[in-house]
């Protein structure tokens, strides 16, 4: 098993080929993630929550514009789930979350339910979650809009 560290210094081998330099941002990443004093522990030793701020650590420490999130707190307990998701929310890069925790996606700007492959419904998060519960009762089978 790798390391935290050498789990994010595997994301910057393409940006940052002098190795000592390597070494000192992917430490900074994972300051930023709070996980600056388990750099040297295996990521089989992480927790759940430590695993996911790992698998952000090395998202965001090449820098991208935009994050795509699938499931960002599946399987954390309630705890994890809080701290992961405000931390999705605090970051400075468009962020697309595919979820199915309906309070993550009543949080977001925009949120959209997808139903057998197609859009269903576009807009007002709270309107979304409450279309997507309807959707799921059998309460309603098409997007106000359509």
């Amino acid at each position: 098993m790798p390391t935290a560290i050498e789990d994010v210094m595997l994301s910057l081998r393409r940006t940052i080929k002098d190795r000592d330099e390597r070494t000192r941002a992917a430490l900074d990443a994972l300051e930023e993630m709070g996980l600056g004093n388990r750099a040297d522990v295996a990521v089989g030793s992480l927790s759940g929550g430590q695993r996911r701020l790992l698998a952000l650590a090395g998202v965001l420490a090449v820098t991208p514009s935009i994050l795509v999130a699938d499931e960002p707190t599946t399987l954390l307990d309630l705890r994890w789930r809080a701290h992961v998701g405000a931390l999705l929310r605090s970051l400075p890069v468009q962020l697309i979350e595919v979820t199915h925790d309906l309070d993550s996606a009543a949080r977001a700007e925009r949120t959209i339910v997808i139903d057998d492959g197609a859009v269903a419904f576009d807009g007002n998060p709270v309107e979304a979650v409450a279309f997507y519960r309807d959707l799921m009762f059998g309460r309603t089978t098409r997007s106000p809009a359509s």
